[in-house]
């Protein structure tokens, strides 16, 4: 039976991120019903104001754009984590605004704060933090940056929905908190975002309507089949794109679909099963690995590991790691990307820690598709591919 089970898992292909919204809330979300998911979040995360919006790179864009008004277009530049999204970058030059970047720590994902004060200036109108994968991240220097400054903080916590750092909820500590729930986010209901923050800025904040979203229900739907272990293989070998990191200032700009809405409050009740599963995996993954692969996490962090990150090496990934759902990020520090580079400040300081998380980075999959058994394979794969 176990030869059996083997032969038939040898042709299974494992996506790398979590979809697997349940098909009752995806059904509900097709159905007339209550779209209030902005009061939903604001229980969750007690805070007073929730802006929904069609994506958190639309989000953030249309922000940036406000504060820009605000200020008199005085300061023109905002800053960015080195290692980042593109989809950072490209909210950053959809504003019409300069990129400058502050490098990371490749072994914690925080601050280099030298570097951070290096690029701060009168020019600064904003300073992005971040939670990549759901890790905890303190800020509380980038804070300080930014009041000395003045200028906004921006804590991106786009992977972090349902952290928590020293008892308060990821997104919480600066001016203004982004949420994103595309594929693969803590909550994956496919599209949308949430912006919570100052009220006085928020409402200033104003989003073209989105209707219902039928086209964006579908590919939720279609996400969750056609992600199946046994279809996915199939998927990857067509030229979709899937998992390809493009950086593409050109995007609509609108609020959250009314479909949307209803399906993320019909799915966020399931987000302390994801979390759970999750740091289960995460765990596997920490003892096989130990500390020499895995990321340092601050003291009384509660991560959400939307994937485990780790510094592996610049080998490429083995196919049956591949297979696993074994991927590496983003390609390139934000600096060294052309296509970016055109909206960076001229003075852009060097990120070498940036560039080595780019180049050695992998990342491993945590999702509900996730058994304990596979997560086994996944570490002892990598730990004989790139530690061994």
């Amino acid at each position: 039976m176990l030869q059996n089970r083997r032969f038939r898992d040898s042709f299974c292909w494992y996506p790398p991120a979590e979809t697997n919204i349940p098909l009752s809330a995806l059904i509900r979300a097709f159905l007339p019903g209550p779209q209030d998911f902005d009061q939903d979040i604001k229980r969750y995360l007690n805070v007073d104001t929730c802006i929904l919006g069609i994506s958190a790179r639309a989000l953030l864009s249309r922000l940036l754009m406000v504060l820009k008004h605000n200020d008199g277009s005085k300061r023109n530049q905002v800053l960015i984590p080195g290692y980042t999204c593109y989809s950072v970058a490209a909210s950053v030059a959809r504003a019409g605004l300069t990129i400058a970047c502050y490098d990371l720590d490749p072994f914690t994902l925080s601050p280099d704060m030298d570097s951070a004060h290096a690029q701060a200036g009168p020019d600064t109108l904003a300073i992005i933090g971040q939670h990549l994968f759901g890790i905890p991240t303190p800020i509380e220097g980038l804070a300080d940056l930014a009041r000395n400054t003045g200028a906004y903080l921006i804590e991106n916590a786009a992977q972090g929905f349902g952290g928590k750092l020293q008892g308060r909820h990821l997104g919480i500590r600066g001016d203004f908190g982004l949420f994103s729930f595309g594929r693969g986010k803590s909550l994956p209901l496919g599209a949308g975002g949430a912006l919570i923050g100052k009220a006085e800025v928020l409402n200033d904040l104003v989003l073209d309507q989105s209707g219902i979203g039928y086209p964006s229900l579908v590919m939720a739907v279609g996400g969750r089949f056609l992600s199946n272990r046994r279809i996915y293989g199939l998927l990857e070998a067509l030229p979709l794109g899937l998992g390809e990191t493009i950086f593409d200032p050109d995007f609509v700009i609108g609020e959250m679909p009314k479909g949307i809405k209803r399906l993320g409050k019909g799915a966020l009740k399931i987000l302390p099963s994801f979390i759970e599963h999750r740091r289960s995996i995460a765990g596997i993954y920490r003892e096989v690995l130990g500390k020499k692969t895995s990321f340092r996490l601050p003291p009384d962090s509660s991560d959400i590991f939307t994937r485990f990150p780790v510094i592996a090496g610049v080998r490429p990934i083995p196919k049956p790691l591949f297979r696993l759902g074994v991927r590496r990020m983003y390609p390139k520090a934000i600096v060294d990307e052309t296509s970016i580079r055109p909206y960076c400040a001229p003075h852009n300081v060097a990120t070498p820690g940036a560039r080595k998380t780019a180049e050695m980075l992998i990342t491993l999959p945590t999702h509900t598709g996730i058994s304990k058994e596979i997560a086994y394979e996944v570490a002892q794969g990598i730990a004989g591919s790139y530690t061994g």
